[in-house]
């Protein structure tokens, strides 16, 4: 195996070990959250820390599944997925979180039935993107899933100052190294655009919409 290889898979095997400790730490913070009453200094604490450690678990599976597509495995699984049930999910694992920073996540009516995705893909995308919404919102998020010519398109629209310049002109093709003006690495949207344009039916491919209305507007179209 060249030096380079074998250089990558230690750095692979070293993010995943890392990866699961921060799982232990981000489920005994839930577990702590869920069970115990503490005084209210203590409890934003505790949810900043739940936050950050959402935050670096995506990113460590972002990079995990980015090796492992750079490998030559099957990254995309896709399957018959119920929307609603999708939705269902989101709101359950985010509200509490976003709920303990004063932000109110509404849902609008989940107009697609079915998807053919891959549904655990797509659910660490829209978690990554609403988690985000914990920092950046001001006071509300909207999630929702439509059907647009033919794609199941699920999206996230927040009340904050929404994407920077440097991320709208951006094509998400690689992640941005220095980071951009607020600091994002871009690693979570880059991650979300393979995701996308991996989905593939026919001669169409999913993609990742930016906008700004004027909070932050982030799109996954799936075909």
């Amino acid at each position: 195996m060249p030096e380079k290889d074998a250089f990558a898979d230690l750095l692979a095997s070293a993010v995943h070990d890392i990866k699961n400790s921060i799982s232990l730490v981000l489920n005994s913070a839930e577990t702590i959250a869920d069970t115990v009453v503490v005084a209210r200094e203590d409890h934003d604490v505790l949810v900043t820390l739940q936050h950050e450690a959402r935050r670096v678990n995506a990113d460590l599976m972002n990079l995990l599944g980015l090796y492992k597509l750079e490998r030559g495995g099957p990254l995309v699984l896709p399957d018959v997925v119920d929307c609603a049930e999708i939705m269902a999910e989101l709101v359950a694992y985010n509200m509490p979180l976003l709920a303990a920073r004063g932000i109110m996540l509404d849902v609008e009516d989940c107009v697609a039935a079915e998807g053919y995705f891959d549904r655990t893909l797509v659910l660490g995308v829209l978690n990554s993107v609403l988690n985000n919404s914990f920092r950046h919102a001001a006071t509300s998020v909207t999630i929702g899933c439509a059907v647009h010519e033919g794609y199941t398109v699920f999206s996230v629209v927040d009340d904050g100052p929404g994407f920077s310049a440097d991320i709208l002109a951006s094509d998400l093709a690689t992640p941005m190294i220095g980071g951009t003006q607020g600091g994002s690495t871009g690693l979570g949207l880059y991650f979300a655009r393979r995701v996308a344009e991996l989905h593939r039916h026919r001669d169409r491919c999913g993609r990742v919409a930016l906008s700004n209305r004027p909070g932050s507007c982030f799109e996954l179209y799936l075909p």
